[in-house]
């Protein structure tokens, strides 16, 4: 699979431009603030309806302007794909399939399966759970859609349950009969994820561990930790539990929604104790171990988006990760960075074609 075009109008810093891409590798360059990120940012919504760094909609329209389109042109298999993705100030975002509008931007999730790499994924190590929850679920959700939907109703009953939480914090009363019908809802889909995950971290720990041995050279070890609630025991008897906790605090306390993920660097909290060079070639395994995990499973290879890739990597860490990417089984990758020499490494060895992008003062050549 890979995306052969993108004509972007009124995203972010473009107001209008258009590329054509590699099949294989794409090298993105120019200085900071020209641009680079915005174009890989363009690709990822493309793929997960959304921007990668939480950009609402609305920020994402040109400065002046009162819409966004994206417009772009695949091959998945034998199927040509036609993807627009548009979004109009104060209305709602569409996302067309070969013409095709879907009911529910969801429905998008998986169609292009991607991995993006950035300098901010750091979260992931220094972050809190939510972040690290986050990846889990938009990982999952790419190569199976049936969790996709009980997230999604998942998070809709909790809404409704807090809500109905604070509202008797603030009107002085108690219904515990009322809230049990919100636990009963909760269950099946809270039992559902939790199964999930279990099963997608029984096989992601180990590509993690995998991964990070080729990039340290086997200096260090890594774990990846799944941590539940529901290892406790019954979900019912848990909301049971804490259903004064829940009251007095005027949230849910035990769920899905709490679920913990620990990241260890021989032994010890990688956010405590790792170094900037040892996270980021953390985030780099837990990155391409999420590529592995979704190529097996799908039969597909993602993109790989490399925004930065340099950043805070010494010199033997910036070597591992070439070595990877080149001998890697990847499909299309596009890597930006600012100083083109610091590619010529991954461009002289490499075998095959490629296409590069200078982005410079939005002027693309």
């Amino acid at each position: 699979m890979f995306i052969s075009s993108i004509v972007l109008t009124n995203f972010k810093s473009y107001q209008s431009a258009s590329f054509s891409f590699s099949p294989s590798l794409n090298i993105i360059h120019g200085l900071n603030g020209m641009g680079k990120t915005n174009l890989l940012d363009a690709i990822y919504c493309v793929a997960m309806t959304k921007s990668y760094f939480g950009t609402s909609d609305r920020q994402m329209i040109h400065d002046g302007q009162a819409f966004f389109r994206l417009e772009s042109k695949l091959l998945k298999g034998d199927e040509e794909l036609s993807l627009i993705v548009k979004y109009q100030q104060g209305g709602k975002k569409t996302i067309q399939k070969n013409g095709n509008a879907y009911d529910k931007l969801s429905e998008h999730i998986g169609v292009v399966p991607v991995v993006m790499i950035a300098p901010n994924d750091l979260v992931l190590i220094d972050g809190l759970n939510a972040d690290r929850r986050k990846f889990v679920d938009s990982t999952i959700s790419q190569i199976n859609h049936s969790y996709l939907n009980h997230l999604v109703l998942y998070h809709r009953l909790l809404k409704q349950r807090n809500a109905l939480l604070k509202r008797f914090q603030e009107e002085g009363n108690f219904d515990p009969i009322l809230l049990k019908t919100y636990d009963l809802k909760m269950e099946m889909p809270a039992q559902y994820l939790y199964k999930v995950r279990q099963q997608f971290f029984m096989e992601f720990t180990e590509k993690v561990q995998q991964q990070y041995a080729t990039l340290s050279q086997r200096r260090e070890s890594v774990d990846i930790r799944y941590v539940s609630s529901l290892e406790k025991g019954d979900f019912l008897q848990l909301m049971q539990d804490a259903l004064q906790h829940d009251r007095y605090a005027g949230r849910t306390n035990v769920g899905p929604h709490k679920d913990k993920i620990e990241c260890k660097l021989e032994g010890r909290m990688a956010k405590t104790f790792g170094s900037q060079g040892q996270k980021k070639s953390l985030v780099f395994a837990i990155k391409l171990a999420q590529y592995e995990v979704i190529r097996k499973s799908m039969s597909v290879k993602p993109l790989l988006l490399l925004d930065d890739l340099f950043d805070k990597l010494d010199h033997r860490r910036v070597d591992q990760l070439l070595s990877i990417i080149l001998k890697g089984n990847f499909g299309q990758v596009f890597v930006t960075d600012t100083q083109l020499d610091r590619l010529e490494p991954l461009l002289m060895d490499l075998t095959g074609d490629y296409v590069e992008i200078k982005i410079d003062d939005l002027h693309v050549e």
